[in-house]
């Protein structure tokens, strides 16, 4: 347990609507944490810091008045649980970098899950059978990679994500749109155990008894793309909580956006097909086009081969991931890098002069970057990372 001064921080940190800003300026202000609670537990806490309203002020201090980090710790220790703050070393640091992080995470089962590189799989509750065959194949094939899991354990997609990943051995994170002591839906009690008997996760910014209520799905779901590398949706339609947590991947979040075409005439496809026509995701057929775009991030954990079903590809050695390209071979290679084609596909999306671009290939084949089977040019497993560090080199610097 806990002593006194511990205590007192988690009673700020745990706070309802308590953010990193707000306990930082509340520490500013007072001067430690146990001045914070006694400031809360007192009739007159004086003026407001400098950076908070007197509303915003006011409502903060009810919040760790009411805040109780001592039962919550009890009851969370026998699931194996803990509250993790902002400033704990097991704080998910991907969630430091959205605007919006909680000041506290409720956990139960192993956190350390998170420090990996995490993908969402999320989608509709009301999914078809080839929606819940797709969740399966993706969340299992790349969690299987070395990859994290993260979903909200909803029924349907959610579900099948979290299933398929216990399945295949992998980890994965459940994010609740309540407290981890409440079971939502009901009939998850079950997968949740297992998640958490199988070194996976439960987690919730919620105190642990909180239930389930229709404003927190929308707050969780910032949480389940601020985790990730990356969300991948595949099967939901436009209006949906899936779609809500693609978008902030891409526009609050600054992550990559991935979706699995389907029926352009059923509702529930709708949301990712249209997200591919207008731009902002990516259309991917199979587990590798997602991993193309996430081993760089992964390194040595992520099996490659696996996923890109190569016979002995995972023990081959990667090329220098620092090595230079030349432009042709960089064109080539971005060009390969969702899947392989005919060196005439090649020629002809590239428009580049033929002798140029074949002294490309070859120099590409001789490195162990693409491999060459007749007229059919595909990347290696090692061309996959040599392409995703490579784009994400290109895309990170100044503009």
């Amino acid at each position: 347990m806990r002593d006194r001064a511990q205590l007192a921080w988690l009673r700020i940190a745990a706070a309802e609507s308590m953010r990193p800003s707000h306990a930082r300026a509340l520490l500013s202000h007072f001067g430690d944490a146990a001045a914070v609670e006694a400031a809360a537990m007192g009739a007159d806490a004086g003026p407001p810091p400098e950076d908070l309203t007197a509303a915003a002020y006011a409502s903060l201090l009810a919040s760790v008045r009411r805040c109780d980090p001592a039962s919550e710790l009890e009851r969370l220790a026998r699931v194996g649980g803990d509250i993790i703050p902002f400033d704990d070393p097991r704080f998910p640091r991907s969630l430091m970098q959205i605007p919006d992080p909680p000041s506290a995470l409720r956990v139960a089962g192993d956190p350390a899950v998170l420090a990996g590189v995490c993908v969402a799989v999320v989608g509709t509750r009301r999914c078809s059978e080839a929606g819940t065959r797709q969740a399966g194949r993706f969340a299992g094939s790349l969690s299987g990679s070395g990859l994290t899991i993260v979903s909200g354990g909803a029924r349907g997609i959610d579900a099948e994500a979290h299933r398929a990943t216990l399945r295949a051995g992998g980890r994965t994170a459940v994010v609740m749109g309540c407290g981890i002591g409440r079971v939502y839906p009901p009939e998850h009690g079950t997968l949740f155990d297992s998640v958490r008997k199988a070194g996976g996760v439960l987690l919730s910014e919620y105190p642990m008894d909180r239930g389930p209520r229709p404003g927190q799905f929308p707050r969780r779901n910032r949480l389940i793309s601020g985790l990730s590398a990356g969300v991948l949706v595949v099967e939901a339609p436009r209006r949906s909580g899936a779609m809500l947590t693609a978008r902030l991947a891409v526009e609050s979040h600054g992550r990559d956006c991935w979706a699995v075409p389907g029926d352009a005439g059923q509702r529930a496809c709708r949301g990712g097909l249209e997200a591919i026509r207008d731009g902002w995701a990516a259309c991917v057929l199979d587990p590798a086009d997602v991993l193309a775009d996430v081993v760089a991030d992964v390194g040595g954990d992520v099996v490659v081969g696996d996923v890109c079903g190569a016979d002995g590809a995972a023990s081959q050695t990667p090329p220098e991931l620092g090595a230079v390209l030349a432009p042709m071979e960089f064109a080539v290679v971005q060009a390969l890098r969702r899947g392989g084609c005919a060196i005439g596909t090649l020629i002809e999306e590239l428009g580049h002069p033929i002798g140029g671009l074949m002294r490309a290939v070859t120099a590409l084949e001789l490195s162990g970057i693409l491999t060459r089977a007749g007229s059919q040019l595909s990347l290696t497993p090692a061309g996959l990372q040599v392409a995703a560090a490579h784009r994400r080199a290109v895309r990170d610097q100044p503009s």
